[in-house]
Protein backbone atom coordinates (compact mmCIF):
# COMPACT_ATOMS: atom_id res chain seq x y z
CA UNK A 1 0.00 0.00 0.00
CA UNK A 2 1.42 3.57 -1.01
CA UNK A 3 1.56 6.20 1.81
CA UNK A 4 -0.78 9.09 1.18
CA UNK A 5 0.67 11.86 -0.81
CA UNK A 6 0.47 14.83 1.74
CA UNK A 7 3.32 12.42 4.03
CA UNK A 8 5.45 12.60 0.24
CA UNK A 9 6.11 16.55 1.02
CA UNK A 10 7.42 16.47 4.77
CA UNK A 11 10.67 15.84 5.72
CA UNK A 12 11.22 13.36 8.65
CA UNK A 13 14.43 14.19 11.07
CA UNK A 14 16.07 11.04 11.61
CA UNK A 15 15.72 9.28 14.74
CA UNK A 16 19.30 9.11 15.95
CA UNK A 17 20.19 12.83 15.87
CA UNK A 18 17.65 14.09 17.80
CA UNK A 19 18.45 11.64 20.58
CA UNK A 20 21.88 12.35 20.75
CA UNK A 21 20.39 16.22 20.55
CA UNK A 22 18.54 15.59 23.77
CA UNK A 23 21.19 13.68 25.93
CA UNK A 24 23.64 16.86 25.55
CA UNK A 25 21.13 19.13 26.65
CA UNK A 26 20.50 17.21 29.77
CA UNK A 27 24.44 16.89 30.71
CA UNK A 28 24.65 20.59 30.40
CA UNK A 29 21.44 21.13 32.72
CA UNK A 30 23.19 18.83 35.72
CA UNK A 31 26.20 20.26 35.54
CA UNK A 32 25.05 24.06 35.64
CA UNK A 33 23.26 22.94 38.35
CA UNK A 34 25.90 20.97 40.36
CA UNK A 35 28.05 24.48 40.01
CA UNK A 36 25.63 26.32 41.03
CA UNK A 37 24.94 24.23 44.85
CA UNK A 38 28.85 23.96 45.21
CA UNK A 39 29.52 28.39 44.75
CA UNK A 40 26.04 28.85 47.38
CA UNK A 41 27.61 26.32 49.78
CA UNK A 42 31.58 27.76 49.76
CA UNK A 43 30.54 31.65 49.78
CA UNK A 44 27.35 31.35 52.23
CA UNK A 45 28.40 31.98 55.64
CA UNK A 46 24.81 31.62 56.74
CA UNK A 47 25.29 27.83 55.39
CA UNK A 48 24.65 24.98 57.55
CA UNK A 49 27.98 23.30 58.86
CA UNK A 50 28.31 19.53 57.45
CA UNK A 51 27.10 17.22 60.45
CA UNK A 52 29.39 15.98 62.98
CA UNK A 53 29.58 12.51 64.46
CA UNK A 54 27.84 11.55 68.00
CA UNK A 55 31.22 11.77 69.40
CA UNK A 56 32.34 14.86 68.03
CA UNK A 57 29.42 16.46 69.09
CA UNK A 58 30.08 15.22 73.06
CA UNK A 59 33.37 16.10 72.26
CA UNK A 60 32.64 20.13 72.16
CA UNK A 61 29.85 20.54 74.00
CA UNK A 62 29.17 22.01 77.01
CA UNK A 63 27.59 20.70 80.19
CA UNK A 64 24.15 21.05 81.19
CA UNK A 65 22.55 22.34 84.17
CA UNK A 66 20.53 19.65 85.58
CA UNK A 67 18.29 19.56 89.03
CA UNK A 68 19.15 16.97 91.64
CA UNK A 69 16.96 14.45 91.74
CA UNK A 70 15.34 13.95 95.31
CA UNK A 71 17.00 12.08 97.37
CA UNK A 72 15.50 8.40 97.61
CA UNK A 73 16.29 6.06 100.73
CA UNK A 74 18.18 3.11 99.61
CA UNK A 75 18.55 -0.31 101.55
CA UNK A 76 21.97 -0.36 103.90
CA UNK A 77 22.62 -3.77 101.71
CA UNK A 78 23.50 -1.47 98.96
CA UNK A 79 25.03 1.74 100.33
CA UNK A 80 27.72 2.70 98.34
CA UNK A 81 29.91 4.45 100.99
CA UNK A 82 29.38 1.77 103.19
CA UNK A 83 31.04 -0.52 100.57
CA UNK A 84 33.89 1.49 100.09
CA UNK A 85 34.79 2.11 103.86
CA UNK A 86 34.46 -1.45 104.56
CA UNK A 87 31.86 -0.42 107.62
CA UNK A 88 28.20 -1.58 107.76
CA UNK A 89 25.84 1.75 106.98
CA UNK A 90 23.29 2.57 109.45
CA UNK A 91 19.53 1.61 108.55
CA UNK A 92 18.03 4.17 106.95
CA UNK A 93 13.63 4.78 107.25
CA UNK A 94 12.21 3.12 103.80
CA UNK A 95 8.79 3.72 102.89
CA UNK A 96 6.35 0.73 103.04
CA UNK A 97 5.98 -1.10 99.83
CA UNK A 98 2.92 -0.46 98.42
CA UNK A 99 1.00 -3.65 97.50
CA UNK A 100 -0.37 -4.07 93.75
CA UNK A 101 -2.34 -7.17 94.59
CA UNK A 102 -4.07 -8.63 97.66
CA UNK A 103 -1.08 -11.16 99.29
CA UNK A 104 -2.75 -14.53 100.78
CA UNK A 105 -3.64 -14.37 104.47
CA UNK A 106 -5.02 -17.77 106.20
CA UNK A 107 -8.39 -17.20 108.01
CA UNK A 108 -7.24 -16.93 111.68
CA UNK A 109 -8.73 -17.81 114.95
CA UNK A 110 -9.58 -14.34 117.13
CA UNK A 111 -7.07 -14.30 119.94
CA UNK A 112 -10.09 -13.72 122.88
CA UNK A 113 -11.97 -16.18 124.59
CA UNK A 114 -15.03 -17.26 123.23
CA UNK A 115 -16.98 -17.93 126.18
CA UNK A 116 -18.15 -14.63 126.30
CA UNK A 117 -20.04 -15.30 122.99
CA UNK A 118 -21.28 -18.60 124.83
CA UNK A 119 -19.98 -21.84 125.08
CA UNK A 120 -19.14 -24.21 122.14
CA UNK A 121 -19.41 -20.88 119.71
CA UNK A 122 -16.28 -20.74 117.49
CA UNK A 123 -15.49 -17.10 116.91
CA UNK A 124 -13.25 -15.82 113.95
CA UNK A 125 -11.87 -12.36 112.49
CA UNK A 126 -10.55 -11.32 109.31
CA UNK A 127 -9.73 -8.28 108.28
CA UNK A 128 -8.57 -7.63 104.26
CA UNK A 129 -9.24 -4.84 101.35
CA UNK A 130 -11.40 -4.97 98.27
CA UNK A 131 -9.45 -5.75 94.84
CA UNK A 132 -11.15 -6.33 91.57
CA UNK A 133 -14.25 -7.78 93.21
CA UNK A 134 -15.73 -8.24 96.80
CA UNK A 135 -15.69 -12.34 95.58
CA UNK A 136 -12.29 -12.38 94.33
CA UNK A 137 -11.03 -10.65 97.25
CA UNK A 138 -12.49 -13.17 100.10
CA UNK A 139 -11.67 -15.68 98.31
CA UNK A 140 -8.14 -14.74 98.27
CA UNK A 141 -8.17 -15.34 101.94
CA UNK A 142 -10.36 -17.58 102.91
CA UNK A 143 -9.77 -21.56 101.46
CA UNK A 144 -13.67 -22.89 102.02
CA UNK A 145 -16.80 -21.28 102.01
CA UNK A 146 -15.60 -17.62 100.12
CA UNK A 147 -18.88 -17.39 97.88
CA UNK A 148 -20.82 -17.89 100.81
CA UNK A 149 -19.42 -15.52 103.25
CA UNK A 150 -19.32 -13.01 100.08
CA UNK A 151 -22.87 -13.62 99.38
CA UNK A 152 -23.33 -12.79 102.94
CA UNK A 153 -21.22 -9.34 102.69
CA UNK A 154 -23.23 -8.38 100.42
CA UNK A 155 -26.76 -8.46 101.72
CA UNK A 156 -25.28 -6.69 104.11
CA UNK A 157 -24.04 -3.91 102.20
CA UNK A 158 -26.76 -3.72 99.56
CA UNK A 159 -28.61 -1.59 102.36
CA UNK A 160 -25.44 1.16 102.56
CA UNK A 161 -24.83 1.60 98.69
CA UNK A 162 -24.74 -0.27 95.05
CA UNK A 163 -22.31 -2.96 95.52
CA UNK A 164 -22.33 -3.52 91.84
CA UNK A 165 -21.14 0.25 90.45
CA UNK A 166 -19.63 2.10 94.02
CA UNK A 167 -17.41 -0.81 95.29
CA UNK A 168 -13.45 0.28 95.55
CA UNK A 169 -10.25 -1.36 95.39
CA UNK A 170 -8.65 -0.38 98.25
CA UNK A 171 -11.77 -0.51 100.45
CA UNK A 172 -11.75 -2.21 103.96
CA UNK A 173 -13.29 -5.16 105.25
CA UNK A 174 -13.03 -5.85 109.12
CA UNK A 175 -15.29 -8.69 110.56
CA UNK A 176 -16.25 -10.80 113.16
CA UNK A 177 -18.14 -14.44 112.26
CA UNK A 178 -19.29 -17.27 114.10
CA UNK A 179 -18.73 -20.96 112.36
CA UNK A 180 -21.82 -23.00 112.11
CA UNK A 181 -22.48 -26.58 111.46
CA UNK A 182 -25.40 -25.83 109.56
CA UNK A 183 -25.61 -25.52 106.01
CA UNK A 184 -26.00 -21.68 106.19
CA UNK A 185 -21.82 -22.64 107.60
CA UNK A 186 -21.05 -18.46 108.90
CA UNK A 187 -22.78 -16.20 110.70
CA UNK A 188 -21.57 -12.57 110.60
CA UNK A 189 -21.89 -10.81 114.11
CA UNK A 190 -19.75 -7.60 113.25
CA UNK A 191 -19.32 -6.28 109.59
CA UNK A 192 -17.13 -2.79 109.30
CA UNK A 193 -16.51 -1.41 105.84
CA UNK A 194 -14.56 1.48 105.21
CA UNK A 195 -16.18 3.01 101.05
CA UNK A 196 -13.40 5.08 99.42
CA UNK A 197 -16.43 6.15 97.58
CA UNK A 198 -18.67 7.17 100.27
CA UNK A 199 -15.69 8.50 102.42
CA UNK A 200 -17.10 6.83 105.26
CA UNK A 201 -17.30 4.14 107.69
CA UNK A 202 -20.26 1.71 107.59
CA UNK A 203 -20.96 -0.67 110.53
CA UNK A 204 -23.56 -4.15 110.84
CA UNK A 205 -24.03 -5.13 114.29
CA UNK A 206 -25.92 -8.41 115.00
CA UNK A 207 -28.28 -8.22 118.21
CA UNK A 208 -31.06 -10.00 118.75
CA UNK A 209 -33.73 -9.07 121.68
CA UNK A 210 -36.10 -11.31 123.75
CA UNK A 211 -39.10 -9.86 122.18
CA UNK A 212 -37.76 -11.07 117.88
CA UNK A 213 -37.64 -14.80 117.01
CA UNK A 214 -34.86 -13.52 115.09
CA UNK A 215 -31.82 -11.12 115.48
CA UNK A 216 -31.33 -8.43 113.71
CA UNK A 217 -28.41 -5.96 112.32
CA UNK A 218 -27.96 -2.68 113.45
CA UNK A 219 -25.92 0.38 113.31
CA UNK A 220 -22.86 2.06 115.86
CA UNK A 221 -26.38 4.01 117.09
CA UNK A 222 -28.56 1.05 117.06
CA UNK A 223 -30.98 1.72 113.77
CA UNK A 224 -31.62 -1.22 111.89
CA UNK A 225 -29.83 -1.35 108.51
CA UNK A 226 -32.55 -2.92 106.64
CA UNK A 227 -35.91 -1.64 106.06
CA UNK A 228 -38.81 -2.62 106.27
CA UNK A 229 -42.19 -2.52 105.13
CA UNK A 230 -45.20 -0.79 107.11
CA UNK A 231 -48.55 -1.60 108.07
CA UNK A 232 -50.96 -4.24 106.49
CA UNK A 233 -49.04 -3.52 103.52
CA UNK A 234 -46.34 -6.00 104.08
CA UNK A 235 -46.05 -9.43 102.80
CA UNK A 236 -44.31 -10.66 105.45
CA UNK A 237 -44.14 -9.44 109.49
CA UNK A 238 -41.93 -12.05 111.00
CA UNK A 239 -38.72 -13.38 109.15
CA UNK A 240 -35.23 -13.87 109.87
CA UNK A 241 -33.69 -11.79 106.86
CA UNK A 242 -33.92 -10.03 103.34
CA UNK A 243 -31.78 -12.73 101.26
CA UNK A 244 -32.54 -11.50 97.51
CA UNK A 245 -33.68 -7.98 96.36
CA UNK A 246 -34.72 -7.06 92.41
CA UNK A 247 -32.11 -6.98 90.14
CA UNK A 248 -29.77 -9.53 91.89
CA UNK A 249 -27.73 -11.31 89.46
CA UNK A 250 -28.74 -15.27 89.56
CA UNK A 251 -25.91 -16.52 86.38
CA UNK A 252 -27.82 -17.76 83.62
CA UNK A 253 -30.92 -17.14 84.64
CA UNK A 254 -30.25 -13.48 84.94
CA UNK A 255 -31.51 -10.47 87.39
CA UNK A 256 -33.64 -11.93 90.29
CA UNK A 257 -37.00 -10.21 90.06
CA UNK A 258 -38.15 -10.39 93.62
CA UNK A 259 -37.29 -9.40 96.90
CA UNK A 260 -36.98 -12.95 99.25
CA UNK A 261 -37.77 -13.20 102.76
CA UNK A 262 -36.22 -15.90 104.90
CA UNK A 263 -38.86 -17.46 106.91
CA UNK A 264 -39.97 -20.37 108.46
CA UNK A 265 -42.42 -22.75 107.00
CA UNK A 266 -45.46 -21.71 108.23
CA UNK A 267 -45.35 -18.04 108.61
CA UNK A 268 -48.63 -15.80 107.54
CA UNK A 269 -48.59 -14.22 104.16
CA UNK A 270 -50.48 -11.33 103.44
CA UNK A 271 -52.32 -9.30 100.17
CA UNK A 272 -50.26 -5.79 100.14
CA UNK A 273 -52.97 -3.97 98.27
CA UNK A 274 -56.61 -4.85 97.76
CA UNK A 275 -57.15 -6.93 94.78
CA UNK A 276 -58.72 -9.66 92.60
CA UNK A 277 -56.73 -13.14 92.75
CA UNK A 278 -56.18 -13.95 89.07
CA UNK A 279 -54.61 -17.38 89.20
CA UNK A 280 -52.64 -19.99 92.16
CA UNK A 281 -50.25 -22.90 91.77
CA UNK A 282 -48.94 -22.25 87.98
CA UNK A 283 -45.38 -23.72 87.11
CA UNK A 284 -45.33 -25.54 90.48
CA UNK A 285 -42.13 -26.91 89.66
CA UNK A 286 -40.37 -23.99 89.40
CA UNK A 287 -42.26 -21.75 91.63
CA UNK A 288 -43.77 -24.31 94.04
CA UNK A 289 -47.17 -22.85 95.20
CA UNK A 290 -48.21 -19.79 94.60
CA UNK A 291 -50.59 -16.99 94.19
CA UNK A 292 -51.02 -13.98 91.86
CA UNK A 293 -53.32 -11.13 92.69
CA UNK A 294 -54.29 -7.60 90.04
CA UNK A 295 -54.09 -4.41 91.64
CA UNK A 296 -55.96 -1.98 89.17
CA UNK A 297 -55.34 1.42 91.60
CA UNK A 298 -52.05 0.28 92.11
CA UNK A 299 -51.09 -0.42 88.26
CA UNK A 300 -49.10 -3.32 89.75
CA UNK A 301 -49.12 -7.28 90.08
CA UNK A 302 -48.47 -8.81 93.25
CA UNK A 303 -46.58 -12.76 93.35
CA UNK A 304 -46.22 -14.76 96.46
CA UNK A 305 -44.02 -18.08 95.49
CA UNK A 306 -43.20 -20.87 97.08
CA UNK A 307 -45.48 -21.08 99.76
CA UNK A 308 -46.57 -24.39 101.68
CA UNK A 309 -49.86 -23.11 101.85
CA UNK A 310 -52.54 -21.47 99.33
CA UNK A 311 -55.48 -20.11 101.05
CA UNK A 312 -57.51 -18.44 97.98
CA UNK A 313 -58.85 -19.10 94.19
CA UNK A 314 -58.73 -17.49 91.69
CA UNK A 315 -61.36 -14.73 90.75
CA UNK A 316 -61.99 -13.95 94.80
CA UNK A 317 -61.43 -10.59 95.64
CA UNK A 318 -59.33 -9.77 98.71
CA UNK A 319 -58.34 -6.76 100.72
CA UNK A 320 -55.52 -4.87 101.62
CA UNK A 321 -53.42 -7.23 104.21
CA UNK A 322 -55.62 -9.96 104.06
CA UNK A 323 -54.10 -13.35 104.63
CA UNK A 324 -54.06 -15.55 101.64
CA UNK A 325 -51.44 -18.04 102.42
CA UNK A 326 -48.47 -19.50 104.72
CA UNK A 327 -44.95 -19.41 103.80
CA UNK A 328 -42.98 -22.51 102.59
CA UNK A 329 -40.12 -24.29 100.95
CA UNK A 330 -41.83 -25.71 97.31
CA UNK A 331 -40.41 -25.60 93.64
CA UNK A 332 -36.96 -24.55 93.06
CA UNK A 333 -35.89 -23.19 96.11
CA UNK A 334 -32.87 -24.23 98.70
CA UNK A 335 -34.24 -22.99 102.16
CA UNK A 336 -37.28 -22.00 103.21
CA UNK A 337 -38.90 -18.59 102.27
CA UNK A 338 -41.41 -15.88 100.45
CA UNK A 339 -40.12 -14.89 97.12
CA UNK A 340 -42.68 -11.56 96.91
CA UNK A 341 -42.95 -9.48 93.81
CA UNK A 342 -44.38 -6.20 92.32
CA UNK A 343 -44.48 -6.20 89.09
CA UNK A 344 -46.13 -3.98 86.13
CA UNK A 345 -49.65 -4.52 84.72
CA UNK A 346 -48.96 -4.32 81.25
CA UNK A 347 -46.88 -6.53 78.35
CA UNK A 348 -43.65 -4.60 79.46
CA UNK A 349 -42.39 -6.36 82.53
CA UNK A 350 -41.42 -3.75 85.34
CA UNK A 351 -40.17 -5.26 87.92
CA UNK A 352 -40.55 -2.62 91.45
CA UNK A 353 -38.29 -2.87 94.22
CA UNK A 354 -40.86 -2.66 97.45
CA UNK A 355 -38.28 -0.73 99.36
CA UNK A 356 -38.74 1.84 96.45
CA UNK A 357 -42.11 1.87 95.47
CA UNK A 358 -44.33 4.87 95.93
CA UNK A 359 -47.61 2.83 97.13
CA UNK A 360 -45.70 1.47 99.96
CA UNK A 361 -44.34 3.14 103.22
CA UNK A 362 -41.27 1.59 104.89
CA UNK A 363 -39.03 2.84 107.50
CA UNK A 364 -35.95 1.24 110.05
CA UNK A 365 -36.58 -0.17 113.55
CA UNK A 366 -34.41 1.30 116.53
CA UNK A 367 -33.27 -0.39 119.61
CA UNK A 368 -35.62 -0.52 122.48
CA UNK A 369 -34.68 1.48 124.94
CA UNK A 370 -34.81 -1.14 127.15
CA UNK A 371 -32.10 -3.10 125.49
CA UNK A 372 -29.43 -0.04 125.35
CA UNK A 373 -26.96 -1.24 127.79
CA UNK A 374 -27.08 -5.02 126.62
CA UNK A 375 -26.82 -3.87 122.89
CA UNK A 376 -24.00 -1.66 123.49
CA UNK A 377 -22.02 -4.37 125.82
CA UNK A 378 -22.23 -6.55 122.99
CA UNK A 379 -20.79 -4.14 120.47
CA UNK A 380 -17.69 -3.78 122.42
CA UNK A 381 -17.46 -7.69 122.74
CA UNK A 382 -17.36 -7.28 118.92
CA UNK A 383 -14.88 -4.28 119.07
CA UNK A 384 -12.59 -6.36 121.26
CA UNK A 385 -12.93 -9.49 119.02
CA UNK A 386 -11.64 -7.14 116.22
CA UNK A 387 -9.03 -5.73 117.87
CA UNK A 388 -7.49 -8.55 119.32
CA UNK A 389 -7.86 -10.45 116.33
Amino acid sequence: MEPHSVLNSQKIPSRSRAAWSRKIFTLIFMVSIGLNIYFILHNNPDAPAPLETATEVAAKSEPVPVAPLPAVPVPAAVDEAAVEKKTPAPALPVAPRKKTKLERVEVKRASFSSQDFGEGKEIHALHFKVRNSLSFSTCRIMQEGCEQMSAYISRLLVWFFDVESNMRNGDSVHLVYEKLDSEERFKILKLVYKSEFAGKTFQANFYRTGELDYGVYYDQEGKEIARRIAGEAAPIQDYQEITSLPGDFRGDRGGHAGTDFKAEVGTPIFSSFEGKVTRTNWNIRSNGYCVEIDHPREGVKTLYLHLSRVLVKPGLYVKKGQKIAESGNTGRTFAPHLHYEIKGRGKRKRIYNPFEFKHLTTFNREIPTQHWEDFVHTVRLYDQALNES
